[in-house]
């Protein structure tokens, strides 16, 4: 019967990266990976370590793998196929016969799946003479000839209709060890192609090699469970997309709730994977397999948590006072606290912005005067503050620019306004326009936050109870926070309002306050905190 053997060479040497093979790689030397590999499919014993290197031997030897020495210490300059034939006679000693496979594995090749060893067998069955991994490399080529410039194609076309080219990946090469005593290589007639993605061809050449093999050995499967309506607001959209946006080095599928259709809207103009389910029990479904769950629903079930948790999923929620916040494995409350939860993240240093206020400069200073003021009251504005404000503002005569935005799921505003108004909907960069103001009123949501990190003075009236106790929108972090729109009377807001207009003071306060409360907050920092805390 014909067995596979597989060689993997590996030298002490490296110049490029010393220690190489030795070098760890999230956290196992890098040659073990590639035994690894080897292991998920042929028996220890059928796999061959062939160094010149005492520590190499050892490592090796400790993963149960067979190891022979090199009689001579290889100094790089002989090839692959001659270190074969040359060790030939050692395979046979093991055992190997002459009509047995001989695939050689290459220790700066870790990513490769072991899949490719399967598949070069079964192309060994149907009568390949010799096998090769390859990558997929069209390029529009160029040469010199007698210092010329010549190109190496006939016409410039876009890649993808050019002629496949491939180069060998190196992670596999095979063939039988009769044909490679016979023909003194490893490359045989008929040859078999095995083309590898981008991942499985990395061969680590540099430390950049190492750094992108890292990048790919420690990404993850991660779900990020969102849903937008009128009343639940757009904020849990906007964050979920920040949180993706800082995630998208790993494996993001964004999963909406089928009955809040305004998730599906907004996400369908983004660039993430996503979909929508009917219930939690396609959550579940869809959740097999992942990582990491992320929800961000407000308070959410225990039965769901616990069914992530049997899938093998870490679970992370957002301001979460349901029965499942007790059994996450974290819950974030920048915004209001859960004081049973016993795993958390809280305060405005824990929140998540829209990625265009991490790179927006804060406001230098405070205008004397409030020239523009801009109106934000969530993306459905339930309770008509965008309305009540506007009234106000025109009640007191004041003559500056007013912005309004109006989100997805808002109303449009009703009658006419004696004031300079700009109504705004669908606003691309609304951290720049926030900059731009000199005052703001808003709802008691994360905009609070993002007006913090800017330092603009604000003005907050809570759209519903529940938003009453968000601990974010207080004067401790420089909010004048009105209490419940709806009991706030004309008069009352009238009077706030002038106060704050023309007291440059107070505005000044606020802002200086508000940056001192969020200084040094990004989602970087907070994702690698949500990311360590569950060990992921």
């Amino acid at each position: 019967m014909t067995e596979t053997w597989i060689v993997i060479p590996a030298r002490g040497g490296s110049v490029g990266v010393p220690r190489k093979n030795l070098r760890l790689l999230v956290g196992k030397p890098l040659i073990v990976h590639t035994i690894d590999i080897a292991l998920e499919r042929i028996k220890p014993d059928h796999i061959v370590v062939i160094t010149d290197d005492d520590e190499i031997a050892e490592v090796s030897s400790r993963r149960g793998v067979q190891v022979v020495r090199e009689r001579k210490v290889a100094d790089g300059s002989s090839t692959l196929d001659e270190l074969m034939l040359r060790h030939i006679p050692d395979l046979q000693s093991l055992g190997a016969k002459e009509e047995d496979l001989l695939l050689t594995l290459q220790p700066t090749c870790p990513l490769v799946s072991s899949e490719r060893i399967s598949d070069a067998q079964a192309k060994f069955a149907a009568g390949a003479g010799s096998v090769l991994t390859v990558k997929d490399d069209r390029h529009l080529r160029w040469t010199i000839e007698d210092g010329v410039a010549r190109p190496l194609y006939a016409a410039r076309v876009n890649r993808q209709l050019m002629q496949p080219e491939y180069r060998e990946s190196g992670a596999i090469i095979g063939a039988r060890i009769r044909d490679v005593l016979k023909f003194k290589t490893r490359i045989v007639e008929p040859v078999e192609l095995i083309p590898l993605a981008e991942r499985e061809s990395l061969d680590i050449d540099t430390f950049a090699d190492l750094a992108t093999a890292e990048h790919w050995l420690t990404r993850k499967k991660i779900l990020l469970y969102t849903g937008g309506s009128r009343e639940l607001g757009m904020g849990h959209l906007y964050r979920t997309l920040a949180l993706a946006q800082e995630l998208a080095r790993h494996e993001i599928l964004i999963v909406t709730e089928e009955s809040k259709p305004l998730g599906k809207e907004f996400f369908d103009a983004q660039v993430f994977e996503h979909r929508e389910v009917d219930s939690s029990a396609q959550l579940l479904e869809v959740a097999e397999g992942f990582d990491l769950v992320i929800l961000d629903v407000l308070d959410t079930d225990a039965g769901l948590v616990s069914g992530l948790h049997a899938a093998g999923c870490k679970v992370v929620t957002f301001e979460d006072l349901g029965p499942g916040a007790l059994l996450a494995d974290l819950v974030v409350s920048d915004i209001y606290p859960n004081p049973k939860a016993k795993n958390q993240l809280v305060g405005v240093q824990n929140a998540i912005l829209a990625p265009s206020f991490e790179t927006i400069e804060r406001k230098a200073e405070i205008n004397s005067a409030v020239d523009h003021l801009l109106v934000l009251f969530g993306g459905t504005d339930p309770s008509g503050l965008a309305q009540k404000s506007l009234r106000a503002l025109e009640a007191i005569g004041y003559s500056g620019k007013v912005s309004c935005v109006r989100g997805l799921g808002a109303d449009d505003l009703s009658g006419e306004f004696d004031l300079d108004l700009q109504v705004m909907r669908n606003v691309k960069n609304i951290g720049s326009l926030m900059a731009s103001a000199d005052l703001a009123l808003s709802s008691a949501g994360r905009t609070i936050t993002e007006l913090m990190s800017i330092g603009v003075p604000t003005i907050c009236m809570a759209q519903n109870e529940k938003e009453l106790g968000h601990t974010h929108a207080s004067s401790e972090n420089g909010i004048l926070n009105l209490g419940l729109g709806s009991n706030i009377t004309s008069s009352e807001l009238e009077t706030q309002l002038h106060r704050v207009l023309t007291s440059f003071e107070t505005r000044k306060e606020m802002s200086e306050t508000a940056l001192s409360q969020i200084a040094g907050r990004s989602n970087h920092r907070v994702v690698n905190r949500i990311l360590d805390l569950v060990s992921l």
